[in-house]
């Protein structure tokens, strides 16, 4: 999916796009910028794509991306409904799963072998920065944590 949602902000777009060299902060930094653009109407957004996002989720085909793609789709829609939408945590997954399912980002996800690493890259320091909040949702539902993340 290369165009970009309408209800989603023009400024998160372009962050989202950010692929000239003054616009690739490292990373943890890039997310900082990009969770902070995560607005209610970007949150609504991604509530909207979760069909095509649980698809290109899909068609990773057993891959460790897969596996965190769909815990973090997973947080992203209980925390919603449990009433944590807006929170610090909830903003970096709603911006990590968006930035997976931008699809043209830092690199482009149709390069053969490469072209998930950048997501890959966002969605594993999205998992380390809020592993006290994900964990926590998770013991609150009962689950156990993933050993291996």
């Amino acid at each position: 999916m290369t165009a970009k949602p309408p209800s989603i902000p023009g400024s998160l777009d372009r962050h989202l796009s950010a692929n000239t060299r003054d616009d690739l902060p490292g990373v943890s930094t890039y997310v900082d910028r990009g969770a902070a653009l995560v607005t209610p109407e970007a949150i609504a957004a991604l509530q909207r794509l979760r069909k095509p996002l649980h698809r290109k989720i899909a068609a990773l085909k057993e891959t460790g991306l897969q596996y965190r793609l769909e815990l973090l789709a997973t947080y992203f829609d209980e925390a919603a409904t449990d009433g944590h939408k807006g929170t610090p945590a909830h903003c970096e997954v709603a911006f990590a799963l968006l930035y997976f399912l931008k699809g043209f980002d830092r690199i482009p996800d149709s390069i053969p072998e490469v072209g998930l690493l950048d997501d890959a890259m966002i969605v594993q320091v999205v998992l380390q920065r809020n592993s006290t909040a994900l964990r926590g949702h998770w013991l609150r539902r009962r689950r156990t944590w993933p050993a291996e993340l």
